[in-house]
């Protein structure tokens, strides 16, 4: 009978330490599994290439929540510091991020695929610009004709120049205004999802930028005899307009458009914007010093935006001083008029825009001429003829009144 107690209390002993047993195994095995899926839901999130995918993925996790939500307690001790509410938690919170990037992403990538649709309008027009000056320019080359039907030749082509830098000035503003909104984190997404190897080559922006600089050098080369000082202006506008753009978006069109070949179009567009810039400034200085000397304004060497700004601050506030010292008749009035003329007529009516966007001249500079311009005619300006007659005619009388005096 002892013997019987003993082995049934050996059984009983067994049975709870087999049951303890079975519950730490089911409790490190509940565990395990919650921490499996927990990271196959995370690496899922970031996997995500879709806002609904990450819609989707939420559900899941309220359903791992409730799938694990009866062992929340133990899980609590065993995940200590954290906790099964932590751990749902940050499930959640790196879903609603990722689908935040994602809504950034497909909406600029809708953007993207709008320009790009914009960029062939682009280029389509571009082209026919470019056919269209190409064309004149050969034939002003090519013309064997009187002078007057090449001065038409000229002037056609003058302005067909200016109507394809005009629409030049338009696209870069349309080019910039959308890829400065791209959000930095979002390019390299956006590069993989539509980039160069996902458009035709006619409709990759940097085509397009690269033939502008081409069309513009080439342009430059030809049109030595042929331009204004005006449309030297505004080209030397363009440039200094399409290299502050380059410099903004740049970078982030070759990531989005670059493909394979970054580096490549990088070199290439920064050079071609410096043999630009070199050809441009060069006509543009020259130009502006040739005009000023045919029409006898002497302003001294200039060949830089300081430069050029000293030298007519000084020539206006010498000359304005030189009047001053005058009492009666003013030596400097013609040279005022002659300087007034081009001051009033050139720099603030047809050049103003192109000096500023330039920064030849800046809003400040031309405002701080202006009035020194101003005071210059103010003192210059000699007295009229009747009021000399007048003024002799005093004079006269004063001294004949003396002289009756004296006698008398």
């Amino acid at each position: 009978m002892k013997r019987s107690l003993n082995l049934l209390t050996l059984l009983l002993l067994f049975a709870v330490n087999s049951t303890a047993l079975f519950a730490q195994q089911s409790d490190f095995q509940i565990k395990k599994d919650f921490e499996n899926r927990h990271a196959e839901l995370l690496t899922n999130i970031e996997l995500a290439q879709k806002v609904n995918e990450i819609d989707s993925l939420i559900m899941v996790i309220d359903d791992f929540k409730s799938n694990f939500s009866e062992h929340s307690e133990m899980l609590d001790y065993a995940l200590y510091p954290e906790s099964f509410d932590s751990k749902v938690a940050n499930l959640k919170s790196e879903a609603r991020s990722s689908e935040h990037k994602l809504l950034i992403i497909e909406n600029q990538a809708e953007r993207l695929s709008e320009l790009t649709v914009e960029v062939t309008r682009f280029r389509s027009e571009l082209s026919n610009l470019n056919s269209r000056s190409d064309s004149l320019r050969n034939a002003i080359t090519e013309s064997q004709e009187s002078e007057r039907k090449l001065s038409q030749l000229v002037t056609r082509y003058r302005k067909s120049v200016e109507e394809r830098d005009e629409f030049i000035f338009d696209m870069v503003d349309s080019l910039f205004v959308t890829y400065n909104q791209l959000a930095p984190g979002t390019i390299e997404e956006l590069s993989k999802k539509d980039g160069s190897g996902t458009i035709k080559s006619g409709d990759n922006p940097l085509v397009i930028i690269d033939s502008i600089l081409e069309e513009n050098i080439e342009t430059l080369k030809a049109g030595s005899n042929t331009f204004s000082t005006e449309d030297y202006l505004r080209i030397y506008a363009l440039q200094t307009k399409v290299n502050d753009v380059w410099n903004s978006i740049g970078d982030n069109l070759v990531e989005i458009y670059g493909g394979n070949d970054k580096a490549k179009w990088k070199k290439s567009i920064e050079s071609d914007l410096k043999d630009w810039k070199s050809s441009a400034s060069l006509s543009m200085w020259n130009s502006l010093d040739g005009y000023l000397e045919q029409k006898n304004v002497e302003l001294g060497a200039f060949d830089n935006n300081s430069s050029f700004f000293m030298a007519l601050d000084s020539f206006v506030s010498k000359a304005s001083k030189k009047s001053d010292e005058e009492i009666i008749s003013s030596s400097t009035y013609e040279d005022f008029k002659t300087f007034s003329e081009f001051w009033t007529t050139k720099v603030m009516d047809e050049w103003n825009n192109y000096l500023v966007e330039s920064d030849v001249l800046t809003a400040s500079q031309i405002a701080t001429i202006d009035g020194k311009v101003d005071n210059w005619g103010d003192s210059s300006e000699p007295f009229p003829t009747s009021l000399l007659i007048i003024f002799g005619i005093g004079l006269l009388a004063i001294i004949g009144l003396i002289i009756a005096l004296v006698v008398k």
